[in-house]
């Protein structure tokens, strides 16, 4: 991943963000900020709101296409950006994103509901 910087982040964001996230009927950029903003609302700390706008910035720095997950492949993409970005946050940030993937995994393994 070349960004060495918060502004190259959001570079990537313009450059790669209007991607479709998953099957939803948003893009990357905008679940990045759903996320992000719904953090916030429920008072998080700044660290864990940047976590949550940053969580899927591995899925913008792979080349296996947009339909990764449909074709069975794992991006792994809570790893993917990772060298870049501890090194421009502290582990406040990158532990929630590291570890995002496994807690989704849980949570849909103790409540079939959040499978839709």
């Amino acid at each position: 991943m070349p960004s060495t910087t918060p502004a190259d982040l959001i570079d990537l964001y313009y450059q790669r963000g209007q991607a479709q996230y998953g099957g939803e009927a948003v893009s990357q950029s905008e679940h990045a900020l759903q996320c992000a903003f719904l953090a916030e609302q429920a008072g998080s700390s700044a660290a864990l709101v940047t976590a949550c706008l940053l969580h899927d910035l591995g899925h913008l720095v792979h080349h296996l296409g947009e339909d990764a997950a449909a074709r069975g492949i794992d991006d792994r993409h809570e790893y993917r950006a990772m060298a870049v970005l501890e090194t421009l946050f502290p582990a406040a940030v990158t532990a929630p994103i590291q570890l995002h993937v496994n807690a989704k995994r849980y949570l849909c393994a103790v409540d079939k509901g959040l499978l839709g």
